[in-house]
């Protein structure tokens, strides 16, 4: 009797857990509609991009330092980041003077997956995961007949010192631990080489430096270490991402099925330019 009383409130248990996760995903949802409904669809596209402008030029003046390399972190169960958000952000990225982009979905191909390939074009033959934004660059001839005042539709600032371009990478899961466990692997096999006991009898920071030389080869190019990173999860967490890069990133984490506007993206900004920088201890 015991043992279906148990079994029998097990059961109503996990009906309540579950009915709470539907109610919490309902309400999100229902959130992010509202949201989307007052914010897009009640300003033309002219008056939405004037607003973004104006939102962004009045967060640029308000940052006391700007992040020079952003990382979006996606979780495996979000499903509102698609290709249209991604570019949203990648423009207001460029329009506060953000030089570096890092893309990480670990969503699987088919459920939401974002491939950057798709939206940019490659920088460079060789480099498949390094890709600039805006895809198509403008002629030379309608950067002379603008006076480099306008490219792309984005403001390059009262002193021109934007750049009009944005550098994105691609990463993916096999890009973090395994990465580590590779190059580790090689310089085990490598121990008895001049080079490896050269580097052993150094201090500690010039091992540091080729193993970081060596992951950043495998990876395929070379950015900064991100200042700032958005995880769209319902709690903040890497999800295994790069853990040599991110030693002193400040991570902000987006709900998983709110909406997301410029001026979420203004704020994020500003919390990071008030926030103090970790550096160790």
């Amino acid at each position: 009797m015991i043992e279906v009383i148990c079994l029998l409130l097990g059961r109503i248990l996990l009906l309540l857990i579950g009915g709470y996760e539907l109610i919490w995903r309902l309400r999100e949802r229902l959130n992010a509609l509202v949201v989307r409904w007052s914010y897009d669809l009640w300003r033309s596209g002219t008056a939405r991009e004037a607003h973004e402008r104006r939102v962004l030029a009045d967060c640029r003046s308000q940052l006391t330092k700007t992040p020079q390399h952003l990382v979006l972190v996606i979780s495996p169960m979000d499903a509102g980041v698609d290709a249209v958000l991604l570019r949203r952000i990648f423009d207001f990225a460029l329009d506060v003077g953000i030089k570096h982009v890092s893309l990480y979905d670990r969503r699987s191909k088919g459920k939401g997956y974002v491939e950057l390939a798709e939206i940019c074009r490659s920088a460079s033959e060789e480099q498949g995961s390094c890709f600039k934004w805006p895809p198509v660059f403008p002629s030379k001839q309608e950067n002379q007949s603008k006076n480099g005042q306008k490219t792309n539709g984005y403001v390059n600032g009262a002193n021109g010192s934007h750049s009009p371009q944005l550098q994105l990478y691609q990463i993916s899961a096999s890009d973090g631990h395994a990465l580590i466990a590779d190059v580790c692997r090689e310089l085990y096999e490598g121990r008895e080489s001049t080079m490896v006991q050269n580097l052993l009898k150094q201090k500690r920071e010039a091992l540091t430096e080729q193993i970081t030389g060596m992951l950043n080869k495998r990876l395929g190019f070379e950015a900064p270490e991100p200042e700032l990173g958005i995880v769209f999860a319902r709690q903040t967490c890497t999800y295994g991402l790069l853990p040599w890069h991110v030693r002193f990133t400040e991570f902000h984490t987006h709900p998983s099925g709110r909406h997301f506007d410029v001026e979420t993206f203004a704020n994020i900004l500003c919390k990071y330019s008030r926030c103090e920088q970790r550096w160790g201890t």
